[in-house]
């Protein structure tokens, strides 16, 4: 080797001056270790231990070296959400509350209770029982009353045999009363039905009724009647009663006109009345007792 020339020499020179640097201690440990970019240092993780008073300060993140990747800008925000409209108000079908849709959701409105119930014969139960009346009375040949006010009383017997008692005061006179005969002042009479029809609030007695007045010319009435009685359910009773019949019996005086009669200044002459029909029509309102209460409703459910 050092028989080379000067040029040779220069040559192995310059190609043997790196060695020695790469064989050097600062060189291996250059080697060893890698660039910083590549493996950042880790940051220790903090633990929620009861023991440590304070936490610990976060670490530094390393700076950015010249070989470290550059931070991606942000992404893009989108637009901002859109403000829709408030939402149409909701109106319930008719028939439905607000707030109680479905129709299942809606109070059912309590049933009403049934009506009390009385007995079939509760009308002829309501026993005894007294009237007030208006009777209108016409006696062919003997009497025309168009109102006489009276009072009747009455007993249900059995709750089938219907019997009263009435009395009427005549309020007008009539000419057909009979020139010098007195003019009656009390008309009475009785009658006895059979309740044909009887209802809770009804009943229909018809039967045979049998009237007179206080002065016996004007004869007698008999005939048939049918009353009619409604009755509430407090005892309060609204009726009707009509009679058709005949009268007979009676007499009046014979006037001085009439032929074969005595003569004026003698006593007067009396004559049988002749017959005729009679009518007999009465209006009444009253109270009848111990009228029965309400029957307790059936177990179960209705049939």
């Amino acid at each position: 080797m050092f028989d080379m020339g000067p040029r040779f020499r220069a040559v192995f020179v310059l190609l043997t001056a790196p060695l020695p640097a790469l064989f050097s201690p600062g060189a291996a440990n250059a080697q060893d270790t890698p660039p910083a970019a590549a493996f950042p240092e880790s940051v220790p993780a903090v633990t929620n231990s009861a023991s440590t008073a304070t936490a610990p300060a976060p670490s530094t993140p390393p700076a950015p070296t010249a070989n470290a990747a550059p931070t991606p800008p942000p992404a893009p925000q989108g637009p901002p959400p859109v403000a829709y409209p408030a939402p149409y108000p909701y109106q319930p079908p008719p028939g439905y509350p607000y707030g109680y849709y479905p129709p299942g959701l809606v109070p059912i409105a309590p049933v009403a209770p049934p009506p009390p119930r009385y007995a079939k014969d509760a009308a002829a139960s309501s026993t005894p029982f007294f009237d007030a009346i208006l009777v209108a009375a016409d006696w062919k040949n003997r009497i025309s009353e168009s109102v006489s006010v009276g009072a009747q009383a009455g007993v249900f017997v059995a709750r089938r045999v219907r019997l009263t008692a009435k009395i009427a005061f005549p309020t007008d006179q009539a000419e057909d009363f009979g020139s010098g005969t007195k003019n009656p002042s009390i008309i009475y009479a009785f009658s006895a039905g059979y309740a044909a029809v009887s209802l809770p609030t009804f009943v229909m007695s018809p039967g045979l009724m049998l009237a007179r007045t206080d002065v016996g010319d004007y004869g007698t009435m008999l005939g048939l009647s049918v009353p009619l009685d409604w009755v509430m359910k407090s005892g309060l009773r609204l009726g009707l009663e009509g009679g058709l019949g005949r009268a007979f019996g009676g007499q009046r005086v014979i006037s001085c006109n009439t032929p074969g009669a005595a003569e004026c200044g003698q006593q007067p002459q009396y004559t049988d009345r002749e017959g005729g029909s009679a009518l007999w029509l009465q209006f009444q309102i009253g109270f009848g007792f111990n009228h029965p209460g309400p029957i307790p409703p059936a177990a179960g459910p209705p049939r």
